[in-house]
C-alpha cells in the first residue's frame, strides 16, 4: 500500500506490525493525549514483548498505560520517571530503565515542549526548549548506548520538526542573553534544528556497528495535547508563520496540512517500523517520505560535530563509540 500524510497508525501497524513483535520499546513523553501515548497504545496491538513509557507525572502516563492493557493485557509496561529538565533525573531514569530490561531494540525519544512564551532554564542552566527537545535526549540516548542496552540491530528514533526552519543553532549564546533575546519561535527552532543535526552527528558516530538513527516530524495536529500544553493559540501561532516566512526570504511557504492524531503516530511508527529505512543513516521523514530539503546549517557535519562538542560539554561528559 502506499505510504502519505493520510496514513494512519492502524494502517502502518498491517504492514509492519510484525516488526514490534516480542520487541522492547522506550518511548520518551507519551501522556494522555499526546502523539506518543497514541503511538504506545497502538503499539501493544502489535505485541510487543515490553513497552517502557519515561515522563515527568505517573498520573498523566497511567491512563495510557490502562489503554495498552486494554489493548494488549499480555503486554508488559513500565513507567520510568523522567524530567527532562534535570540531567540527574535523566541519569536515575537511565538507572531504572537498566532495572526493568537489558535491552532496548527500538527508542523513541518523543517528549518536547512547543514555543512557551516564558523564558525559563533547566535545573542545569540550559535554556528548557534546548534542553528538554535536544540535550536530554542526547545524554539519555548516549548514557544508555554506553551501558549496552542499544546495540547492533537496534534502532534510535528521534521526533523532529520542521519548525527547525525558524532558527538554526546560536552556538555561542543557547541561552539567548540570559533570556534577554529570547524568542519562544526561535527557540524552538534551535531545539529542532540540533534535533536534526544531532541525529546527523549521531549517525556518523554509529557507522558500521548496525544502529539506526533516524529523525521524524509526525506532523501538526490539533487533536495532541502539546499545544494546548504551551498556551498556543491562533495568533501566536501566526508569529511562527511570520517568523518562517521572514527566514524563507519573505517567500510564501508551502501550505501546513493538520493531521489527525491516528496519521501523526502513523509516521512515528512508519519511521520506527520500517525495514527499509534503516539503512538511511539519518533519514528525515516527512509525510512518511525521506525529506530531501533539509538547510544545511541542520545537516552540515562539520556543524554536527560542533553541535556534538557543545553538547558534551554542558552534560559534562563524553561519549566516544
Amino acid at each position: 500500500m502506499p505510504f502519505d500524510i493520510n496514513t494512519t497508525d492502524t494502517e502502518v501497524l498491517s504492514s509492519f506490525g510484525k516488526e514490534a513483535q516480542g520487541k522492547t520499546l522506550l518511548i520518551t513523553g507519551p501522556s494522555t493525549a499526546g502523539i506518543g501515548s497514541k503511538v504506545a497504545v497502538s503499539l501493544a496491538t502489535a505485541g510487543p514483548k515490553l513497552l517502557i513509557l519515561a515522563g515527568r507525572n505517573k498520573s498523566k502516563i497511567t491512563p495510557v498505560i490502562g489503554g495498552i492493557n486494554r489493548a494488549n493485557p499480555g503486554v508488559q509496561v513500565k513507567f520510568v520517571q523522567l524530567d527532562l529538565l534535570s540531567q540527574k533525573s535523566v541519569h536515575d531514569a537511565v538507572t531504572q530503565v537498566k532495572e526493568a530490561t537489558d535491552h532496548i531494540d527500538i527508542l523513541i525519544n518523543n517528549a518536547g515542549v512547543m514555543a512557551p512564551r516564558k523564558f525559563l532554564l533547566s535545573q542545569d542552566g540550559v535554556e528548557s526548549q534546548f534542553a528538554a527537545n535536544y540535550l536530554s535526549h542526547f545524554l539519555l540516548t548516549n548514557l544508555l548506548l554506553k551501558s549496552g542496552l542499544i546495540r547492533a540491530g537496534d534502532l534510535i528514533l528521534n521526533i523532529g520538526s520542521l519548525g527547525y526552519q525558524m532558527s538554526d543553532i546560536q552556538y555561542d549564546n543557547i541561552n539567548y542573553s540570559n533570556g534577554e533575546s529570547y524568542n519562544g519561535w526561535k527557540a524552538y527552532g534551535q531545539a529542532k534544528s540540533a534535533q536534526l543535526l544531532g541525529t546527523r552527528g549521531l549517525a556518523n558516530r554509529l557507522k558500521g556497528k548496525g544502529i539506526a538513527v533516524l529523525v521524524a516530524h509526525p506532523g501538526v495536529t490539533l487533536e495532541s495535547s502539546l499545544l494546548a500544553n504551551s498556551a498556543i493559540d491562533q495568533e501566536y501561532f501566526g508569529e511562527a508563520y511570520l517568523l518562517a516566512i521572514e527566514r524563507n526570504d519573505g517567500q510564501p511557504l508551502p501550505p501546513q496540512n493538520m493531521v489527525s492524531i491516528e496519521q501523526a503516530a502513523g509516521v512515528v511508527l512508519y519511521t520506527a517500523l520500517n525495514p527499509e529505512l534503516r539503512s538511511k543513516p539519518a533519514a528525515f521523514i516527512v509525510e512518511n517520505g525521506i525529506y530531501a530539503l533539509t538547510k544545511d546549517y541542520a545537516i552540515n557535519d562539520a556543524d554536527a560535530d560542533k553541535l556534538w562538542e557543545l553538547s558534551e560539554s554542558l552534560v559534562g561528559e563524553r561519549f566516544e563509540f
